[in-house]
């Protein structure tokens, strides 16, 4: 399967911070990347009548369409709607004549708003050396052109217009095509109409493209490295008795198939977890079930473990002898495993001391629909507000749905985040854009009570699972790993050849952070399980 089509999968299918309360530095900790400041300058044509409002759309709809434009150069704006970095005192309205160059009759006019952007973005290290970038936007209001867009100048041809300023891929060879042939006829156009200085031509006025040239800043690289702080988390010092971890996996298209690609990865996670801390117990399930309980022809299967069903759902091997080469009865078993994760809560427990003190680490997972349906959403959304309220760590791999899923930011308040510290980690696609700063706008303490890690380019469906739970087992391993340190270690090598393929990845809110190994030395145990 092609590359970008695994990231359509995981994106497009319904796919730190100085002044305690909203993040705002330059310095993100990445392995791969950084984040720099960037500008350029742009135009829009609107009606001789448009409001401040309807430019702000205007700009608003051309931005958008950077993010699909600029994601094989991985650079990946803040700010993918223009919400905030949009002032009208800064732009410069001009009043344009459209002529016919074949009449030399003026047809009508249009209003030209000349604007500057400024923004931050996650750049891939690959460009630390440029200052520039040129990449080419959609212009005017696309949708009235989208069959022919999406059919030439998309890397997904069934997809809506509504999704395609992620699509939007200038630089396959059809899309260049349009862009050459644009920029033809504005140039020709342009010449007809040497007697009409100011005047533009219809090609100009109604233009498709707008290709920009945007500055690079320097970027801030943090001075040292940067920790989880540990010794809040574990509650080192205090009477505190649980560390509560939410792990969410959303569902790419059936959670009753033991296939499902996003469904995988949940069992993905739960093998990486259970292969560095074995001791993880299940203590509690909702709905009820009996997870080790398996049947075949009417017989109840003996000594099942999670390790049997592991590869039975992800390696397709180790079936037991009562199944044999029985391809219906594999698939049935397969189909036994599916559900017993899908749609149900999940809670397992780990018994650890930390310094001498006896802690219970829990996990509740969950693997399930979270959008598609209105009660899918609805039920999604109670339990973010859950995991908002009482987790300390909060863990989701699955699509981002746009930015526009259950986990919308707009969605919450602070009224629905606890004052203590937590760690995120939103591992979907352009969960930097999505969901970077406006949760710590409604976390009570901002930063200095919130950790986010999210991804500046789309992830990857493969090996989600797994780097979600690579990141959990770091923060539990005992050796306080540094963030950077964290990070790498959800780096993968991809099934395709990719080696050390990572998102983007980076953290924000880590700048306030004060805790030192050296300074607070944590000793880490695991007791034995409890069953």
């Amino acid at each position: 399967m092609p590359r970008f089509a695994w990231i359509s999968l995981v994106c497009a299918l319904a796919l730190g911070c100085s002044d305690g309360s909203v993040s705002s530095n330059d310095d993100l900790t990445g392995t791969s990347s950084v984040e720099r400041p960037v500008s350029f300058t742009s135009w829009v044509y609107v009606a001789p009548s448009a409001s401040d409002g309807d430019i702000a759309t205007a700009i608003a709809r051309e931005i958008k369409t950077a993010l699909g434009a600029l994601r094989d150069t991985k650079v990946a704006f803040d700010d993918r709607g223009a919400l905030s970095n949009v002032d009208p005192s800064k732009w410069t309205r001009t009043l344009v004549d459209v002529y016919d160059p074949a009449t030399q009759q003026k047809t009508g006019q249009v209003l030209k708003v000349t604007y500057p952007y400024s923004d931050k973005a996650v750049v891939t290290k690959a460009l630390a050396n440029q200052s520039a970038v040129d990449f080419t936007m959609l212009a005017g209001d696309y949708s009235q052109h989208a069959t022919t867009l999406i059919q030439s100048c998309s890397d997904d041809t069934t997809t809506d217009v509504d999704s395609l300023w992620y699509h939007f891929q200038p630089s396959l060879g059809s899309c260049q095509s349009l862009m050459n042939d644009e920029t033809s006829r504005i140039q020709s156009e342009q010449s007809a109409l040497s007697g009409h200085p100011g005047a533009i031509g219809p090609s100009e006025a109604g233009r498709w493209f707008q290709p920009v040239t945007a500055k690079l800043g320097a970027a801030n690289a943090p001075k040292q490295n940067y920790y989880p702080e540990y010794d809040r988390l574990f509650g080192v010092g205090t009477n505190k008795s649980q560390l509560l971890v939410y792990a969410f996996f959303g569902v790419d298209s059936d959670e009753t198939n033991p296939d499902d690609i996003l469904g995988q990865e949940a069992f993905r996670f739960l093998r990486t977890m259970l292969s560095a801390q074995p001791n993880f117990r299940v203590v509690s399930t909702n709905p009820q079930a009996m997870l080790l309980d398996f049947w075949v022809g009417g017989t109840k299967l003996a000594n099942v473990t999670y390790d049997d069903i592991f590869r039975w759902v992800l390696d397709q091997t180790g079936y037991p002898a009562e199944v044999g080469n029985d391809a219906s009865k594999i698939a049935d078993l397969r189909k036994q495993a599916a559900a017993k994760l899908a749609e149900r809560w999940i809670y397992w427990d780990l018994p650890i001391q930390v310094n001498g003190q006896k802690l219970t680490v829990e996990v509740r997972s969950y693997y399930g629909q979270e959008d598609g349906s209105p009660d899918a959403r609805q039920h999604a959304q109670w339990r973010y507000l859950e995991a908002f309220w009482y987790g300390d760590v909060f863990l989701y791999n699955g699509h981002s749905h746009f930015g526009h899923g259950p986990l919308e930011p707009t969605l919450y308040g602070p009224q629905n985040f606890n004052d203590r510290y937590q760690i995120m980690m939103i591992n979907s696609c352009l969960s930097y854009n999505y969901y970077h700063e406006d949760f710590f706008k409604m976390k009570p303490g901002g930063s200095k009570n919130l950790e986010i890690v999210v991804n500046g380019s789309p992830s990857y469906v493969w090996g989600g699972g797994e780097a979600t739970a690579n990141f959990l087992v770091g923060l539990l391993s005992g050796k306080q790993p540094a963030y950077v340190d964290l990070l790498q270690s959800t780096h993968l090598d991809l099934p395709w050849g990719e080696n050390d393929y990572d998102p983007m990845r980076v953290v924000d809110g880590e700048l306030d952070d004060v805790y030192s190994p050296k300074v607070t030395p944590i000793t880490l145990n695991v007791l034995p399980p409890v069953y």
